[in-house]
């Protein structure tokens, strides 16, 4: 795994510190102060003292991320635990070492689909905000890949980089750090920006640097907010 990953994986664990779904890792989470906006605009203050993530595929991919789908909420700490789905809600808060964590409720696009159709999933997910603009917002999932070579069997930790418009309620996973080369990766990448011509210019254009956008991913959702304009 490239240092970079390394880096940005250990951050994300430090900020949240619920990556890991193990049963050991859960009994040692410590309950986290929190505020859970349902659909219909109430709010649920309290604190998260459990939950459960799902296996989401990014469509294009074909590699699971990871994503919170269900919380237990308390009134304090060890108080009686209430159960949400993310399709109970429109946002969770988390406040971790004095920081504010956001997470937004949002479907993914539904696997064997194209990014530009939008296809939701059945279920939402609540998808961790690492970036806002004007009209695109960022999100970075926990992603586990699994291989093989002979009698090794490899797993290999990273961090999958996700965007959708303010407008939107489906995500589209854009870019998933893999070992080795992906023959069809710039081609990946034009689909999951298809429905923006501009964008597509871009990415076929001298001015974009394959090699660069693995560095900054989050740089590439700047250029899609100029685009817009």
């Amino acid at each position: 795994m490239k240092k970079l990953h390394v880096i940005m994986l250990t951050l994300l664990m430090l900020l949240v510190g619920v990556v890991s779904i193990s049963a050991k890792e859960k009994e040692k989470f410590t309950p986290l102060p929190c505020v859970l906006t349902l659909n219909d605009g109430s709010k649920v203050s309290g604190y998260l003292v459990n939950f459960k993530k799902a296996r989401v595929m990014a469509s294009v991919y074909g590699q699971n991320i990871y994503n919170i789908q269900t919380l237990f909420i308390a009134p304090t700490p060890t108080g009686k635990e209430t159960k949400y789905e993310a399709d109970d809600a429109k946002e969770l808060e988390l406040t971790k070492d004095g920081k504010q964590i956001k997470y937004l409720s949002l479907y993914a696009c539904k696997i064997f689909s194209m990014p530009k159709s939008l296809k939701k999933t059945n279920h939402k997910y609540f998808w961790e905000q690492t970036y806002e603009g004007k009209e695109v917002l960022g999100f970075m999932s926990p992603t586990v890949d699994y291989s093989s070579s002979g009698s090794t069997f490899y797993i290999e930790e990273s961090i999958a980089f996700s965007y959708c418009l303010k407008s939107d309620d489906v995500v589209v996973t854009y870019y998933v750090p893999e070992t080795g080369i992906r023959i069809s990766a710039k081609k990946t990448l034009l689909s999951c920006f298809e429905r923006f011509p501009k964008m597509d210019e871009y990415l076929q254009s001298d001015a974009f640097s394959l090699k660069d956008m693995k560095k900054h991913p989050l740089d590439l959702l700047r250029v899609l907010e100029r685009k817009l304009k």
